[in-house]
């Protein structure tokens, strides 16, 4: 009996103690980390945008101290473009020609020998290419350039003894123009036709693959090597193994091209969020959200951020832009998926105003008091119930007093029996006292720890500035380790 009673009372103990652990862990200073990305109002780029950016970027890591860990611009980009490309809008007269300077370039290296820069030239082109060929008016003409990119790009890895990769390419020549593909001596080097042949008979004699693509929303057409295959959700299979492209269109909106892998025997699984991506900008090394004007970026923003943000694995997402006459600006926390402050300033059309780079920053990092200055007025910060330490240590005090009064309570059951002895009275007098008092006292502190949270009413003593001139008043990010992330707009 007395070892029950014993466990019983440890659990409710331990209990106790999970329900105050939050109030420690909020002791540990959080890292935040930052990305920093274009806003367009329109497909294009506007350059006023680009002129703000430079400058917010570098006051920014002047004026971080480090509340956050900036992401470089080229990690984002190379993230999100691991495995996507930008679909152009349409195939005009002066793309066309950017191609055939990109393709140029890289074939200029290679007839000098120039193994190394012919590949990242080569490269350059068939990304380009392959992007290309998924837009309106793409035809069999590009379709033909595209292929010989292709075995420029597979000649260079020759030419550099990296067979692996020269082969790679020549899967993703099979996936996209077929087993039959026109690689031969007529226009390229006998030992790369002869590895494109090698290629095409490994190929044949492996298993086929399976693509399972499913969208959101669903009822995406799924355009495969260029082809319409259906609609999501779907599995493809009897695939050549290989890498293709892929991409969905829904109505007017499409998403990136994604190069796919497909092994034999095995299906790969793809899943897209088509909004996101018909909104997302991937340019070179620029990432960014395009959206037809601002009301619909406002809709959309921070759906849009949040997801890039996961996507890039970082706390908050600032999206910035100029759309229009205003320079707008959003930090979207990723976690809580939601806008937590933003701004509109009106700007000139020429030139970059540094008026509204303060606003900016401002709403990025919080309002600096100037030296010898007065400090804003404070403002008391929302907190979570649990960070009242006084009001949750009583309640903590009030579970460990009523577990012990009920584990002695318990023990009292069937003591109406007759008692014989005077030890087995005493104990019985003893266990009465002892829940009494557990009960009583725990009932005692459980009322005041009631009253403690009421008349906290939820707010601590922290304290954060002010941002005027914001339009609505805007609680400033509390410094780091003393709550969670809130900056809400009020």
């Amino acid at each position: 009996m007395h070892q029950r009673l014993r466990t019983l009372a440890l659990s409710l103990v331990a209990l106790a103690t999970c329900i105050a652990a939050p109030v420690a862990a909020g002791e540990h200073d959080i890292e935040r980390t930052l990305a920093i990305i274009e806003l367009r109002g329109g497909t294009d780029q506007n350059s006023l945008t680009v002129d703000y950016l430079r400058e917010v970027m570098a006051a920014f890591k002047e004026e971080n101290t480090g509340d956050y860990i900036l992401v470089p611009g080229e990690k984002i980009a190379e993230k999100m473009g691991r495995n996507r490309d930008q679909v152009p809008g349409a195939v005009t007269d002066e793309r066309r020609k950017a191609l055939a300077e990109a393709k140029q370039k890289g074939i200029a290296f290679l007839d000098n020998a120039d193994a190394t820069n012919a590949i990242k030239a080569l490269q350059a082109a068939e990304s380009k290419y392959r992007a290309t060929l998924a837009a309106p008016g793409a035809d069999d003409g590009l379709r033909k350039e595209y292929l010989d990119v292709l075995a420029q790009l597979a000649t260079a890895y020759v030419v550099a003894k990296d067979r692996d990769a020269a082969a790679e390419v020549f899967r993703v020549v099979i996936t996209t123009f077929g087993l039959k593909a026109r690689i031969t001596d007529d226009n390229y080097r006998p030992d790369v036709v002869d590895l494109f042949k090698s290629v095409v008979k490994e190929v044949n004699q492996l298993q086929k693959g399976a693509v399972d693509v499913a969208s959101t929303p669903i009822g995406a057409h799924i355009i495969l090597g260029g082809i319409d295959r259906g609609a999501t959700p779907l599995m493809i299979s009897d695939l050549i193994p290989g890498i293709y492209t892929l991409r969905l269109q829904q109505g007017a909106n499409t998403s990136m091209l994604h190069r796919v892998k497909i092994n034999g025997g095995a299906t790969t699984k793809i899943a897209i969020d088509l909004p996101f991506e018909s909104h997302l900008v991937l340019e070179d090394k620029n990432v960014g959200l395009s959206y037809a004007d601002l009301e619909a970026a406002k809709a959309r923003v921070q759906l849009d951020a949040t997801t890039l943000g996961r996507d890039l694995g970082v706390n908050m997402v600032c999206v910035i832009g100029v759309i229009g006459e205003n320079l707008v600006s959003y930090v979207v926390d990723v976690g809580q998926n939601k806008v937590e402050r933003s701004a509109i300033v009106k700007v000139p059309g020429v030139g970059t105003s540094k008026r509204a780079v303060t606003r900016v920053l401002t709403t990025i990092l919080g309002e600096k008091t100037p030296a010898g200055g007065v400090a804003p007025p404070p403002q008391v910060v929302a907190r979570p119930w649990y960070k009242n330490v006084p009001a949750m240590a009583v309640a903590g005090g009030a579970v460990v007093a009523l577990a012990v009064g009920l584990a002695y309570s318990s023990s009292l059951s069937g003591t109406n029996q007759v008692v014989k002895t005077q030890a087995e009275k005493d104990t019985i007098l003893n266990h009465r006292l002892i829940a009494g008092a557990g009960l009583g006292v725990g009932g005692a502190l459980a009322i005041t720890s009631a009253v403690l949270f009421l008349l906290d009413g939820g707010k601590s003593g922290d304290t954060a500035g002010r941002v005027p001139g914001l339009g609505p008043d805007v609680a400033l990010p509390p410094p780091l380790g003393i709550a969670p992330v809130t900056f809400a707009a009020r």
